[in-house]
Order: structure tokens, then sequence, then C-alpha cells
């Protein structure tokens, strides 16, 4: 952070105390246990400084200055510069939380979107909540300072998947920060863009792209086409393609996204490879699975090192890398990935998780393969239960787990069984996917098979022809 702003913010007395702070740093910058980023504004903390500030720093005062060091580093950071910074910060963020030491709120705040992007949804979620109660009792609901901790609650509730927490709180910070910021302030579209992604992981696909579109236009006006944040509102377009079954639309969006990423934050920047995860994906519907591998197994290497192997964002990709492997036929490696993935997912983010229960889904389809479809079905009906608790009866994923549980029933020999889950999960995707989605053309497929084992051969007539005209 600039130290030409350090005087904005105080201890957690309510005021800053400007000579604590010089004193400290300058000593300890003289030592060397302590660095000034000036391109990238940063403070650096060496361990030792912590025990350094007890012994030299007299009347307690070590506390305030140690939370103030760490708070400044974080303070005023975009959320591309907090994915970076963030997990570095969290040894000292432990030790000063941990502490049970009388930290003010603004570094609260800074601290649990610290916790947020390291992927440690509770403790992000328990600072952030204390942190929102306490600015609307003392500001009220309307002050900017309450709308930006809103705005990172809702975040953290579309993370910790209560997307309808999210979407509420969403709605509500937009339509206060268009009262008070305007419609295209930045702040304004930050959060309409957000609410986008809620929407999107809602299933409802079609008003996340309406919100998206209008964000990105005025994003590009304002900010241009570069912007970090107005690629991120390219990158979510893309995925909603993706979901849609637009395939050809994502990949041009995703290449556009990662060429530029590459050339602005580098190859090895978190974002760079998230886009590099997402044009995977798009690969994998797309059927080239070997492209899909090769991207993957970069960004889980470069993802280990960068952002520790327990981070969300590493965690994504070895579940990626699950399905491709099993598209490939690697059925071990599947398995045995899956299965690694799995009981972290349990363990960080709980048995309920909408990450958790995709992982559960993949694993149970590769154990489909191996001819292990009992296991399978074990795994699907309490994916789809969960799912269906979560999401209700017509979300994406829950429609994707039902086709899924069918496809296992047909391996089972369970025919009516079969036929009762999957001739309404085709319905209501027909309704809400495009046509030529390919979670679509796979309930049709297993919903063909269903009907020649039970002899209705009509059906299946009519579902070839159908599959037929069906653009690939």
């Amino acid at each position: 952070m600039p130290l030409d702003v350090l005087s904005q913010f105080s201890d957690s007395s309510g005021i800053w105390d400007s000579l604590c702070f010089m004193d400290v740093t300058s000593e300890v910058r003289a030592y060397s246990l302590i660095t000034f980023h000036s391109e990238q504004k940063l403070f650096s903390i060496h361990p030792l400084v912590h025990d350094w500030t007890r012994s030299t720093v007299p009347d307690g005062r070590h506390h305030r200055c140690m939370v103030s060091i760490t708070g400044m580093s974080l303070a005023g950071l975009s959320k591309t510069e907090i994915e970076v910074v963030g997990p570095q910060m969290l040894p000292h963020i432990d030790f000063l939380v941990g502490g049970n030491m009388n930290i003010g709120p603004d570094f609260r705040h800074e601290y649990g979107k610290a916790y947020l992007f390291a992927g440690q949804l509770e403790k992000a979620e328990q600072l952030l909540m204390a942190v929102l109660e306490h600015r609307r009792n003392t500001l009220g609901d309307d002050d900017l300072a309450t709308l930006e901790a809103m705005h990172w609650v809702a975040w953290i509730y579309e993370n910790l998947g209560k997307f309808q927490e999210a979407e509420e709180l969403g709605i509500l910070v937009v339509k206060k920060r268009k009262d008070v910021l305007g419609e295209h302030h930045p702040d304004t579209l930050e959060s309409t863009a957000d609410l986008a992604l809620v929407l999107t992981k809602l299933g409802r696909l079609r008003e996340a792209e309406e919100l998206n579109f209008a964000v990105l236009k005025t994003r590009r006006h304002i900010l241009g086409e570069n912007h970090p944040e107005t690629l991120m509102v390219m990158s979510n377009l893309a995925m909603i393609y993706q979901k849609l079954g637009r395939l050809q639309e994502a990949e041009a969006l995703d290449l556009e996204v990662l060429e530029i990423r590459r050339k602005i934050l580098g190859h090895k920047h978190p974002n760079t490879l998230l886009s590099m995860g997402n044009l995977a994906v798009t690969y994998l519907h797309l059927g080239r699975f070997q492209e899909a591998e090769l991207l993957q197994v970069a960004v889980l290497q470069e993802s280990k090192v960068l952002l520790g192997d327990n981070h969300p964002g590493t965690l994504v990709t070895m579940n990626n890398l699950t399905f491709t492997y099993s598209k490939l036929d690697r059925l071990q490696e599947a398995e045995d990935l899956g299965i690694v993935v799995l009981e972290k997912y349990r363990k960080i983010l709980g048995d309920n998780h909408l990450d958790t229960l995709r992982t559960m889904g993949n694993l149970a389809m590769t154990y489909n393969h191996l001819g292990r479809s009992l296991e399978a079905e074990t795994l699907l009906v309490e994916a789809l239960k969960k799912n269906t608790d979560l999401l209700g009866n017509n979300h994406p994923n829950t429609l994707r787990t039902q086709s899924n549980l069918g496809f296992t029933l047909n391996k089972l020999e369970q025919w009516q069984e079969a036929q009762d889950l999957l001739v309404p999960a085709l319905e209501k995707q027909t309704d809400l996917l495009s046509a030529n989605h390919p979670h679509i053309r796979d309930t049709m497929n297993n919903l063909a098979v269903t009907y020649t084992n039970l002899g209705k051969l009509k059906e299946v007539a009519d579902l070839n022809e159908a599959l037929q005209k069906i653009e690939v």
C-alpha cells in the first residue's frame, strides 16, 4: 500500500498510531526483516518480526503495530492482487487472529478477504460476517463501507454453495450501489457481474448472459478491452456459452482472454491459469481430450507451486483432470486422482458442497467404466439427493446427476428405474439448455439404451432421428 495513504487507517481503538508504525517499520526495514516493494506496493514480513516486536516494542504496542503492518499489506488490493498475495500472508493473519487480539473491523475485513482467496471459507465467513454486522450497526445499510462488506459476504455465500443467500444479498448490493454510486460505477458493475455468476451457478443461464452482456459493454467502454475486470466478465460469459452448449463461441472467448492474460500477467499468474483451465473444459466438451489434458497438467503443476495442494483452484483442476483421464480411458489414473480430490473436498468444504458433489459424480462415472456400477450407484444416489436439496429439481447439475444415475441403472439392467429418471431429466434439460448441448445428447443416448432394452423400438427410432438432427 502506498505510504501516503496510510493515515486513513486506525488501530483497534480507532486512533492511528503513526509514530508506532513508522518507528517499527523503519527499524525492521533497516534489518531487512520487512521490505516495502515499490512496484507491488506491498510489505513482506519476515516471520521473526513477530518475536522481535515482543522484545523491542514497549507497552504491548507491538500487537497494534503487527496488526497494522499486516493490514497495510492487504488494504486496497484488487481481487487479482489478493489472489497472489493473500495466501502468502496467512501465517501472519493466523497469528494475529488466533491470538484473540482486539483487531479493528477494517483489518478484519482485509483478513477475511485473504482467507477467502486462500480457500479457507469458514474463517473468511466468520470474519466478514462480523465486519458486516459491525458496519450495519455503526454506519447503516446504505454506507459504502457496509455495502462493500455485503458484497464480500455475498461472494462467500457463493463459494460456500449458498446460492439463494448469495442471490438475495447480491440483488440488495446491486440496488443500493446503483442508488448511491450510479449504474456505471465500477463497484456497481462488479456487484452486477458477481450476481450474474451466482445466476450462472443457479442454472439461470440466460438471465446471467443478459447481465454479463450489459456489464461487458460498459466495462469495455470505460476500462478498455484489456482491463482485468473486462477480462473477468468475458471469461464468465465464455463459461455461460459453454454451459449452454455454444462451444465454438466459448472457445473463441476463452482463447481471446487467455492470450491477453498471458501477455499482460504472464504465464504463471492465477488468472492466466484460470483461463487455461476454462479453455481445457471447453476442449473437453468439444471432445478434444488430448488438448484438454495438456492444458490441465500444466495448470495443475503451476497451481500446486503458486497456490498449494489444497487451494480451490488446484482442486478444481485435479477434478477436471480426473474427468479427462476417464475420457482418455486411463481409468486407474482417473480413480486414484478422483479419490484424492474427493477426500480433500470432504475435509475442506464438507460433504454438501457443490464441488464435493461434482467430484462424487466424476468418480462414480469412473467406477461405471471400471465395471463397478454398484459403487457408482451409491455415490450418485447420494449426490442426486444433495443436489436436489441444494439446487432444486430443475438445476442443470441436478439433471446431469440424474442422467448419470440413469446411465448407471442401465449398467445394472434396472431398465424401468432408469426410464423413470431419464425421461423427466431429458424434458427439463431440453427446456433449459441449447438443443446441441452435450448433456442433452448424453441423456438421449442413455434413454435410447433404456428403450431398446424395454422393447420400445418406436421411441428408440424417434430418439435416433432427433440425435441425427443435432449439430455436433
